[in-house]
């Protein structure tokens, strides 16, 4: 193994050791390592055979790399890296976590104490881990992620964990304090990386491997439950079920027996079982001091099972998502089920106070289709959702507006509008939205994207081109856009759907064009004449065209054919001698031939 810098080692004492395995870290590791920038004294890494620029980057933020191997075995790739430390204080962290925290010198200060006091082994740290693209946090928990070197090492070919070293068991166990004022975040698990890195299939062949051994004394039932863990995070839940049954069977009590409960619970969810889910969470409140949990647990199963108001009263009494082993899920958890349980129970006020908090927490997809569906329905203010949807969550938002139907996001997407301004994650949605919106809501955003050069993203000449919409609702839009923005294109579309109008549309059709754009009059008068698009349906034959053209040119009377405008008389079809062609037309109406 070759260490980076020099094989002189550092001068003594190193207070705070960081210690890391790799391989193949390129993308994660450089956010990592700077984290650690003036936290720690040294930085030793053991590469377990990296094909890309792993090490190199390593070695130029200053670590101590040492070129090791894989073999299956986290425990021990990672005791082998520890061996390379110097610090009194060991923090176990990956490359695909990152360490916050807000003090550095009260932390040093902290681990320069416990040195001297020499009554505690380890540190437990709080470990975030972040969920979907990353910026969501998905749940807490809390491991010895800070220890002592001379009496801690790891255990483990997969979920590797802290305890005594071998000496030391058995007279005494790891004494242990919380970390206050730093945390790890760790985006290891987020969906794109365990799709790059193949984790899921990983831990299962690691899994089975641990199955195979002899556990150590106090550690049976333990293999049975990484199995069960990794069974589950590969969507194979029935399975898994059966590997948590053997190990809250044979676990020891205490941290570990709550620890299977805990995930057991959840993994019983997507198979439906939720009588079972209620039973194993009172089982979970019965061994522990902090119910709140387990009180969680057994509301979500009776809201399933339409034990409503006995779900709300739990739900209700749950301050926090909070084990006393430091398991934690995020609060927004929480005010999800929650405010779906009150909309259930006809509580829709409470419940829309309820996903605004949510939505100022950590909003979700499903949590803001959720708030907008809700909020049209009892007819509270738009602005009240606009002002709680995040602004550093805009595609989110858009994403929503565009999954509810039009009339529910039309007015938050207006609202969101005036707060933000045009914002390209707003005006993307209402791209979306605004061709299934009524023509004056269309032109509104019409108007607003044709401002900052979208013209061909127009609404308005989207919704002229739907085909599922009724033929004068297209045409309507198609005159709109000619008549705001002098749109040619638009104004040759509204000629192109004459053929397409109902025989019995077509005098109320020429008012129209004519009141929007009596430029388009004649152009439009003499399409709708013709056979009709066959494609189009029933649109009358071509002598009740001819003759329903006709009534409808009598009926403008005076304001019949505007002069043309410069904007639009390059219109296909526009007239150049306008008395001639209302003869013309007159005459084809009286005159079937």
């Amino acid at each position: 193994m070759t260490p980076t810098k020099t094989d002189q080692s550092p001068a003594p004492p190193v207070l705070l050791s960081a210690c890391l395995i790799v391989k193949d870290e390129t993308a994660v590791l450089p956010d990592c390592l700077q984290s650690l920038h003036h936290v720690v004294d040294e930085v030793v890494v053991y590469d377990t055979g990296s094909s890309d620029r792993t090490v190199a980057l390593a070695r130029r933020a200053g670590a101590w790399v040492y070129e090791g191997y894989w073999d299956d075995d986290f425990a021990r790739a990672r005791n082998a890296a520890l061996e390379h430390c110097q610090g009194e204080w060991i923090l176990w962290i990956d490359a695909d976590e990152r360490f916050v925290c807000n003090d550095v010198r009260a932390l040093r200060g902290t681990l320069e104490r416990l040195s001297s006091a020499g009554n505690l082994d380890a540190l437990l740290v709080d470990i975030y881990n972040m969920a979907g693209d990353g910026s969501v946090l998905g749940n807490v928990h809390r491991a010895f992620r800070l220890f002592r070197k001379e009496t801690c090492c790891w255990y483990g070919a997969l979920h590797e964990q802290v305890d005594l070293r071998p000496e030391l068991v058995g007279p005494r166990i790891v004494q242990a304090a919380p970390l206050v004022g730093a945390r790890i975040d760790h985006v290891g698990y987020t969906d794109e990386i365990v799709r790059e890195r193949n984790k899921l299939e990983r831990n299962l062949r690691l899994a089975t491997a641990e199955l195979e051994r002899t556990p150590r004394p106090g550690e049976e039932g333990i293999p049975e439950f990484n199995m069960a863990r990794a069974l589950s995070a590969a969507g194979r839940p029935e399975e898994a079920q059966g590997y948590y049954e053997k190990a809250m069977r044979l676990v020891r009590k205490g941290v570990p027996f709550r620890a299977v409960l805990f995930h057991m619970v959840q993994n019983l969810a997507p198979l439906g079982r939720y009588e079972d889910i209620a039973r194993y969470a009172r089982t979970l409140k019965d061994s522990s001091t902090d119910s709140a949990m387990a009180d969680f647990f057994e509301a979500v199963a009776l809201r399933r099972l339409g034990h409503l108001d006995d779900a709300l009263a739990l739900l209700r009494g749950v301050k926090a998502l909070q084990t006393e082993d430091g398991f934690a899920l995020p609060e927004a958890t929480l005010h999800a089920e929650l405010a779906g349980a009150l909309v259930e129970a006809g509580h829709e006020e409470e419940a829309a106070s309820v996903l605004l908090a949510l939505l100022r927490e950590g909003p979700t997809l499903l949590a803001m289709t959720s708030a907008l569906k809700l909020f049209a329905g009892i007819g509270r203010p738009p602005q009240d959702l606009a002002a709680a949807l995040p602004e550093g969550r805009l595609e989110e938002v858009g994403a929503a507006l565009i999954l509810v139907p039009p009339v529910v996001a039309a007015p938050v997407a207006e609202a969101l509008y005036d707060r933000l301004g045009p914002r390209p994650q707003l005006l993307a949605a209402a791209v979306k939205i605004a061709p299934r919106l009524p023509v004056l809501q269309a032109l509104e955003w019409s108007a607003r994207l044709r401002s900052i050069g979208m013209d061909e993203a127009c609404p308005l000449i989207a919704q002229a081109h739907t085909s599922v919409l009724e033929p004068r609702d297209r045409l309507r839009a198609a005159l709109t856009a000619h008549a705001a923005f002098a749109d040619k294109a638009a104004a040759s579309l509204a000629i192109a759907l004459a053929p397409g109008i109902r025989e019995a549309d077509l005098a109320a059709a020429i008012k129209e064009v004519n009141a929007l754009c009596p430029t388009l009059t004649s152009a439009f008068a003499h399409a709708a004449s013709g056979p009709g698009a066959p494609s189009a349906g029933d649109v009358g034959t071509p002598e009740g065209r001819r003759c329903a053209v006709a009534v409808g040119l009598a009926s403008l009377g005076d304001n019949a054919f505007a002069q043309p405008s410069a904007q639009s008389e390059n219109a296909p079809g526009a007239a150049q001698g306008q008395h001639g062609q209302v003869a013309q037309l007159a005459a084809v109406g009286a005159d079937p031939s």
